[in-house]
Parts: C-alpha cells; sequence; structure tokens
C-alpha cells in the first residue's frame, strides 16, 4: 500500500538539499543538507506503537571537507546515494565528493569550474558480475 509520511517539523525542504536513503540498521531514512550541515533521519517506532523520525546523525561538512563555508556562493547539494556502499554524493564550491556515511572518509571526484554546475551531475551505483565463460 501507498501512505505519505510528512518529513519533520524543523526540516524546510524548499530551502535545502534532501534524498531518500535506507537509515541505519536498516528502515526508512532521509538525508537533509542545508548549508554545511548533513543531518540522518530515521522513521522509527517506539515502545506505544507511534512511529516518528528520529535524528540519528550531524555532519559538519565545512569542517570534514576543509572548507571556508564563508568563500562558497551557493550551498553545497546532495547529488545522490549509493545504498549499497551508504556513500552520499555531493557538490560544493570546491568541487564533488564521495563521503562514505558511515566512516566520513572523503574522496575529491571532480574540480568545480562552475559555480552552479551541480545539476549537470547524474550519479548511479551500478553492479557487474563477470561472466564465468562462454560454454
Amino acid at each position: 500500500s501507498l501512505s505519505v509520511i510528512h518529513v519533520p517539523v524543523d526540516v524546510d525542504v524548499n530551502t535545502c538539499s534532501i534524498t531518500v536513503i535506507r537509515a541505519e540498521g536498516g528502515g526508512l531514512g532521509f538525508l537533509f543538507l542545508s548549508d554545511y550541515c548533513v543531518q540522518a533521519w530515521k522513521w522509527k517506532t517506539d515502545c506505544d506503537g507511534v512511529a516518528s523520525w528520529v535524528l540519528e546523525r550531524t555532519v559538519a561538512l565545512d569542517k570534514l571537507l576543509s572548507m571556508n563555508s564563508e568563500e562558497g556562493s551557493q550551498s553545497p547539494r546532495i547529488l545522490g546515494f549509493a545504498e549499497d556502499n551508504n556513500v552520499v554524493l555531493l557538490w560544493t564550491f570546491i568541487g564533488v565528493f564521495k563521503v562514505q556515511f558511515e566512516s566520513l572518509q572523503f574522496k575529491k571526484l571532480l574540480e568545480s569550474y562552475r559555480f552552479y554546475c551541480w545539476f549537470h551531475y547524474y550519479p548511479f551505483e551500478g553492479v557487474y558480475t563477470a561472466d564465468a565463460g562462454i560454454m
């Protein structure tokens, strides 16, 4: 069946970047990126059977990626999420990064040559199983 689950009241989806994820430990979650702060939220049910959003983790991107947030003319954007590896792909004014969300290890993938080029990236995750041979 299909149902609607509203985001937490504190989350302004009009001024942020947001993506649905599989939460740590399984279940429904989402990443909310506002300015240089990423929040990971999880949909949980308490002991009384009441379901609600719970803030699981907050990460300061400017500190993690050693950015001076005052230099950036545009806030970072979430480009995508690789569910199998728990990796978020981010556009920032200094480049495109992949961040492994559990370990917070990151790698710069591309330099940003334009200020507003975040919409030109189409991340995807694929799996290739090599053929054992021709029979």
